[in-house]
């Protein structure tokens, strides 16, 4: 498989952006009018990347899942190029470590859904939302104030968290990386519903 250069950079430049810009020390966050706006540049300048994980996850879950190698690799070399650029503009932010991100693993969600599954089902259900609005709307606007609208039923913020966490030595790794691909995965799940859905009506 032959790496597409471009895209990596792509994908590096847009969440080093995010990362840097709205969720660094006193970011925006993307689920505020002003995070929409400029997620909606980020994905104009950087034309072509998911920069979000969870766009990412919906790709690659709604496109040919039996092709290991164009779909599955790519999609996931990806993955690692956002980590990447993420942990980049958290390294630039905290200058190599030497300011305190206040930055602190949050607890590996997925082990508690027995007790509140409805979590789980609110991100299925605001993935197949906003996979429609994504892939409907030929505009970035559109799909970034849908990601605005839908934000507190996602986590947004994957790349930026496995950022953080490399960026601390690891800590809370393992809670962090669940978080990263179970927020991912469900919401991929519920963009492949919607599709299905559509398909059927």
């Amino acid at each position: 498989m032959e790496i597409d250069k471009k895209v990596m950079m792509a994908e590096l430049g847009g969440a080093f952006a995010v990362s840097w810009v709205l969720l660094g020390a006193g970011g925006f966050g993307l689920g505020s009018l002003v995070g929409a706006l400029a997620l909606a540049v980020v994905w104009m300048t950087f034309s072509g990347a998911h920069v979000l994980p969870v766009v990412t996850w919906c790709n690659m879950l709604t496109g040919d899942l039996s092709d290991t190698e164009g779909n599955w690799m790519a999609n996931g070399l990806r993955l690692v190029a956002q980590v990447f650029g993420a942990l980049l503009a958290i390294l630039l932010a905290t200058e190599f470590g030497a300011i305190d991100a206040g930055w602190s693993a949050t607890d590996m969600w997925i082990t508690g859904i027995a007790d509140g599954y409805w979590g789980a089902i609110g991100t299925i259900a605001a993935g197949a939302v906003w996979w429609q609005i994504h892939t409907r709307c030929d505009s970035e606007w559109a799909s970034a104030f849908g990601l605005m609208v839908l934000g507190g039923a996602m986590v947004l913020s994957g790349a930026h968290e496995m950022g953080a966490s490399i960026a601390s030595s690891g800590a809370g790794i393992v809670d962090t990386a669940a978080n990263w691909v179970c927020d991912g995965l469900f919401v991929g799940i519920g963009a492949l519903i919607g599709v299905k859905i559509d398909e059927a009506i």
